[in-house]
């Protein structure tokens, strides 16, 4: 048998690279069979330089036992194409008449130089003369002889390539002379030359070893390097198993591919066909001739069926074969050959199939090669073929490879018209249930819409799950890769009558069928069976001809179908949207419609209609609402990226301009959300996904230009600017703010300089807006660096024009803005940069303080908001004024003028506070003028606190509190700061005294008495009893209320009240009455013990005796109390009772046997060693707590006290697993088998095992529910 064999003139065919490359592969070839790496082989597709280099060096090929084609460890091989003359081959050594270096350093290495030509035929004569030139280039060199010298001809490379069938078959395919059918390595799989053929690695299990015992999935890098080694083994054979298109082949391909793992197998020895293609020779007669000449080669067969392998594994077998064979099969059948070593690949994972699908396909995006690979089950040729399909028929679901679903679903088996139909009617469903208890047995009412047995459909399917045609979980079954699922609901739409669909799917029992039928038409856009159905649910009688009454899961439903028919379900929400309260946050399904509707606005013909119904929707929800906002989702709509709508940027714009002009605030408001979104310069991200169905999508119109992408951005700010000359001063100033907001953003990222620097000219000059000023100046500290030199200087000139040019101009930019957002605040040092910007500021009040016509055009400013800067704004007016009385009371009638109903004081407080420090005199006088201005007088507190409180302001507060003319959380002001600390314990208890008696004044004691208690660790500072006293009085007062009135108020600091105030010496009949307090409340419900953890705790932890009196004693219903005090819990790791000093316990107990018992159920039996501080509910690790196994010890009846502990093993209520819970806590009951006392050990190991089968049975319990959770497909 002559399969390989070439003639001489066949080499001198070849091209100078084709026969670089021959010798190079020789080369590889020969090490192989020597069991060398051929990584010792360097050669390229063209010389380094002209005649300088080696084109093939074999490099230390260590150890060459046999010299063949390969003469030494390191060989160096000069490829010629033309014929060489002996005097050719002298010359071909030299350079400039001297040996070449790279010969030289073959002949410091002992090793071998070999000139080869692909044009010469030699004889022996004609051998001996071009030796004797190639030697006389080495004449006069020490130790020339240790050089190897040699000549291959044209003939000698043939006859060496009928030793490499693999090198062979390659020249053959250069030669365009191939066998018919065979292969050497390349790209077996027929990717397109122009399109990128990586292998794709992740780690998704996906190659099984069907030898292995376990037969656990692993990841595809593990199954190469697997694969190599068996096929490493001479005479190995290995057979690849999976269904068409999940990449069998590419696998097989990657098995020689140095870039795929380590140690890949020798690619110049691989012979690669397809069973389904005409060999010449025949499969049977390769193998014969390879085993017969003894070849070390890879032999690769594709669709090689059972029976083929079955004898190709026999003669490999037989022969002791130095053959290592492969096949590759798509019958997925349980069938291992003998002696063969079977691996089974599934699917890919379906991000690997997407990144396939990019790069085979860059112009379908991301979000629909993620769709395809959804489609596609992670079955890469099926995904190949789904997304050839998108572009001419703008859907992704769209299977038309015939002859791959035939090899899909008939594998070699064949198939019946019987297991068709079974299968067509399984896949109307997206998934199905086969129990016949579960869900009204919809493998029956599948049957029936099918018109055959449930048997037969039971039998059918059975056989789509051999093929693999069909994936189960738990009692849940899919018919999958959808592809092939939604190409046989096609095939059943169009065979089975709607109405008899409907007779099953719309009975109330067989709802979910329905809702899973749904899911499968919503792939199915582009078919009319399918809209046809769908538009029967959407009649009269239909589910879903009212959607406004459709609860959530009928909702989930139309969301699958409106893909088919957007437009429909488009006119059924507007028709919905007539009914009150449906597009309002009321409606309890809103965020359902709201995302549909967003889905919907991706086409540009239905975005105004799908837009405008959420603008409804966002109307009704409060300004400023974060939780699953609509503004927010309708502004997602308006972002340069990601938007997820192809409508047109003039569409959008025209959108927005017609909110713009509505006349509504709160159009208003929500045009800020989209502006905010349409100025989003450099930082996008999306909002919920951008598939729909199988229609083709992607992530949103995107600019292909930078015009369109400045055009997007003008665009909206034009829409802005008709705003700049309203005179209604709110909307002007609105319109600044935003514009002045996104400054940063549109001058340094979106690029908007012309239509900028035209409205700061037209608009901001001279610091008319100050606000804009100090965006521009944030733009060059951060970013002014990145620009280029003349942008530089046009932001540099936009500054200078911005600036204020006139004092006015100047304290509006610095005296109405928080000091904090000022550039020149950033970067050094914090407390240098706010003193300069302090007296900055200062400087500016005394310049007004001779300017009266400053403060009336500031106003009402002055008081609208909290600044920091109208502090020292406020200081310096006072500074500069010459007659300060005079500046007060312009200052109080410009207030009186404004008619606030709030007004921020903090511009009083400043200027007081500037007059105290040059005339305390007159700065109180002020402070008391106060009290006689309606508009100022809820302040009196704020203005007091702006100066050390003298007496006579302790005195007032006083009188004022005792009268009640302010509201008792106004004279939480003096908390702030440290300003109680001028006020001695004696008034001050006075005062705390005096809002104990207003209406919530007790919250405004504990705020104070939080800050005053709030002392530096070397403090002397020791609080009086009158003041522990009043701290208590607010405490009575607090457990005296109702919860609701506490809920309300936030307290801060609660905990160092109660441990001031309750601590040693506090009168004991006061502590009893603020427990008994507490006890009843928490009795009658009044209060919640959970809420008050922190009083709970401090009283157990230092008065146990009389919490347990009164727990345990003295209430009726201790049992109640108990849990509500120590067990109703949220955060609590443990009882509070185990806080109290376990020693302190047993003395109360005094040995009586009914205290220690009712004591060890109100205690927690376990404690977490956790380090964190969680809830007992969930921690690795517990003990038993040392108050147990002390009140066990102290226990006459210890059996009593197991049994409380093996009680409280199971917690009342808990998150996450139960078992979980019980096993840990098992660990440490088991602890008692060791305890000192035989009858505790006796009943302990009772107890342990009813807990162990407890464990035992709620892990089976919630495997269950796991599963019904977990297994199904949607």
């Amino acid at each position: 048998m002559i399969f390989f064999e070439l003639e001489p003139s066949d080499i001198s065919n070849l091209n100078d690279a084709d026969l670089r490359e021959m010798v190079a592969r020789l080369c590889e070839a020969e090490l192989i069979r020597q069991e060398i790496q051929t990584s010792c082989v360097l050669w390229g597709g063209a010389q380094e330089a002209a005649d300088g280099g080696l084109d093939v060096r074999v490099v230390n090929a260590i150890p060459l036992l046999k010299p063949g084609f390969v003469s030494r460890e390191n060989t160096g091989f000069q490829v010629k194409k033309n014929s060489m003359s002996k005097a050719a081959c002298k010359k071909e050594m030299l350079d400039k008449g001297t040996l070449k270096t790279v010969i030289g350093d073959l002949l410091e290495k002992k090793g071998a130089y070999i000139i080869v030509s692909g044009k010469d035929d030699c004889s022996d004569k004609m051998l001996s003369e071009r030796l004797l030139g190639m030697k006389s280039a080495l004449e006069g060199l020490p130790n020339s002889e240790d050089l190897l010298l040699d000549f291959y001809g044209r003939d000698r490379l043939s006859a060496w390539l009928r030793q490499f069938p693999g090198v062979a078959l390659w020249v053959r395919s250069r030669l365009g002379k191939p066998l018919s059918g065979w292969r050497p390595f390349g790209r077996w799989t027929s990717t397109p030359v122009d399109k990128d053929d990586e292998f794709l690695l992740d780690e998704h299990p996906c190659v099984i070893d069907m030898n292995s015992h376990h037969k656990e999935p692993i990841a595809i890098s593990d199954g190469i390097r697997l694969v190599r080694e068996r096929l490493e083994r001479p005479g190995s054979v290995v057979r690849i198993t999976g269904l068409s298109g999940v990449g069998k082949t590419r696998f097989a391909q990657a098995l020689f591919e140095s870039e795929v793992c380590d140690n890949s197998l020798p690619r110049a020895n691989v012979i690669y066909a397809d069973l389904g293609d005409d060999l010449t020779p025949t499969a049977s007669e390769l193998v014969s001739y390879l085993i017969a000449n003894d070849f070390l080669s890879y032999l690769v067969l594709d669709n090689c069926p059972p029976d083929v392998h079955r004898k190709l594994q026999k003669q490999v077998s037989s022969n002791q074969a130095k053959l290592s064979l492969l096949t590759i099969e798509y019958d997925i059948s349980d069938d291992r050959p003998e002696e063969t070593e079977v691996i089974h690949i599934e699917p890919s994972s379906e991000q690997t199939v997407s990144k396939l699908i990019q790069k085979r396909f860059p112009s379908l995006g991301r979000v629909n090669a993620d769709k395809v690979a959804e489609f596609s089950g992670g079955n890469a040729r099926v995904a190949i073929a789904l997304a050839s399909r998108v572009g001419a028929d703008e859907t992704l679901a769209n299977f038309t490879d015939e002859d791959l679903f035939q090899r899909l679903f008939n594998q070699r088996k064949g198939t019946t018209e019987s297991l068709l139909e079974s299968a067509e009617v399984l896949s109307l469903v997206y998934s199905f249930n086969v129990s016949p208890n579960e869900f009204n047995d919809e493998l029956s009412a599948l049957s029936r819409i099918g018109g055959f047995e449930r048997d037969r459909l039971n039998r059918n399917h059975a056989e789509l799950l051999r093929r693999q045609l069909s994936q189960k979980r738990g009692n849940w079954r899919a018919v999958l890769p959808h592809a092939v699922a939604n190409r046989l609901a096609r095939r059943a739409l169009q065979n089975i009558d709607p109405d008899k669909i409907n007779a099953e799917l719309l009975k109330a029992e067989n709802f979910r069928l329905f809702k899973s039928c749904a899911h499968r038409l919503g792939y199915m856009h582009d078919f009319e069976a399918a809209r046809n159905l769908a538009h029967t649910w959407m009649k009269v009688d239909g589910p879903f001809h009212n959607i406004a009454q459709c609860n959530a899961d009928l909702l989930t439903a139309l969301t699958h179908i409106a893909p088919v028919f957007p437009d429909v379900v488009l006119t059924a929400i507007e028709n919905a949207s007539e009914v009150q309260d449906f597009c309002s946050r009321n409606n309890q399904n809103f965020s359902t419609f709201v995302r549909l509707l967003r889905k919907i606005a991706y086409d540009d013909q239905y975005f105004d209609r799908a837009a405008g119904l959420i603008l409804r929707f966002a109307e009704t929800e409060k300004a400023g609402e974060n939780n699953n906002s609509i503004a927010n989702q309708l502004a997602s709509l308006f972002s340069l990226y990601l938007s997820g709508t192809q409508a047109t940027p003039a569409r959008r714009h025209s959108f927005v301009n017609r909110m713009l002009n509505s006349g509504s605030l709160r159009y208003l408001e929500i045009a800020q959300e989209i502006l905010r979104s349409a100025f989003e310069a450099s930082h996008w991200s999306s909002f919920g996904g951008f598939d729909f169905g199988a229609r083709s999508r992607d992530f949103g119109w995107e600019p292909t230009t930078n015009k369109e992408k400045l055009d997007w951005y003008v665009g909206y700010i034009e829409l802005l600017v008709p705003f700049l000359d309203s005179e209604n001063e709110p909307i002007c100033n609105w319109a600044k703010a935003i514009l002045a907001n996104h400054f940063v953003g549109l001058w340094s990222y979106a690029g908007c300089f012309d239509i900028l620097e035209n409205i700061v000219r037209k608009y901001g000059a001279g610091g008319k807006w100050p606000d804009m000023w100090m965006a521009i100046k944030r733009t060059i500290h951060y970013n002014g660096k990145k620009h280029t030199p003349e942008l530089f200087k046009r932001i540099e000139a936009l500054e200078h024009l911005a600036a204020p040019a006139d004092p006015y101009f100047e304290i509006e930019a610095y005296a109405l803005t928080n000091t904090w957002d000022h550039i020149e605040f950033r970067g050094g040092d914090y407390t240098e940069n706010s003193e300069k910007i302090h007296q900055k500021i200062e400087k500016l009040g005394e310049l007004a303080s001779s300017e009266p016509d400053y403060l009336e055009r500031l106003a009402p400013r002055l008081w609208e908001k909290h600044i920091d800067a109208l502090w020292s704004f406020g200081k310096g007016l006072a500074k500069g004024s010459s007659d300060q009385a005079l500046t007060f009371d312009t200052l109080v009638r410009l207030v009186k003028k404004q008619e606030l109903e709030v007004v921020n004081p903090i511009l009083f407080c400043g200027f007081i506070a500037g007059v105290h420090a040059g005339d305390p005199g007159l700065s109180r006088k002020l402070q008391e003028s106060v009290l006689h201005v309606p508009e100022l007088k809820p302040y009196f507190v704020n203005i007091l606190s702006a100066t050390p409180i003298a007496p006579w302001g302790t005195k007032k507060l006083i009188e004022l509190a005792k009268s009640g003319e302010l509201e008792a959380w106004r004279f939480q002001q003096i908390s702030y700061g440290r300003v109680h600390e001028s006020i001695p314990d004696y008034d001050l208890s006075a005062l705390l005294a005096a809002l104990n008696g207003l209406p919530d004044g007790i919250f405004s004691t504990i705020e104070i008495l939080s800050m005053r208690f709030f002392t530096e660790k070397d403090s002397n500072y020791n609080p009086s009893d009158d003041l522990r006293s009043v701290g208590r009085q607010a405490i009575l007062k607090l457990l005296s209320m109702h919860r609701d009135e506490i809920s309300r108020q936030q307290l801060h600091g609660m905990d160092r009240v109660i441990a001031e105030c309750l601590s040693e010496p506090a009168p004991k009949n006061e502590i009893r009455d603020i427990i008994n307090l507490l006890c009843s409340g928490v009795e009658t419900y009044r209060l919640y013990g959970f809420e008050l953890e922190a009083v709970i705790a401090y009283l157990v932890k230092k008065y146990p005796e009389f919490v347990l009196d009164r727990v345990l004693i003295d209430s009726e219903n201790s049992e109640q109390l108990i849990y509500l005090l120590f067990k109703d819990r949220v955060h609590r790791s443990s009882s509070p009772l185990n806080l109290a000093p376990i020693e302190r316990v047993l003395n109360w107990c005094n040995g009586n046997q009914d205290r220690i018992h009712k004591v060890a159920g109100a205690v927690s039996a376990y404690t977490s060693l956790d380090k964190e501080s969680q809830p007992l509910d969930n921690p690795k690790k517990v003990v038993l707590s040392h108050h147990i196994t002390s009140l066990l010890d102290a226990a006459e009846n210890k059996v009593a006290i197991v049994e409380t502990i093996f009680s409280r093993s199971f917690p009342s209520g808990c998150s996450g697993s139960l078992a979980d819970i019980l096993e840990v806590r098992s660990e440490a009951f088991a602890d008692l088998l060791n305890h000192v006392s035989p009858e505790v050990r006796e009943i302990a190991r009772t107890k342990l095992s009813l807990l162990n089968r407890s464990i035992r049975e709620n892990r089976e319990r919630e495997a269950e529910e796991y599963n019904r959770r977990e297994q199904r497909f949607e």
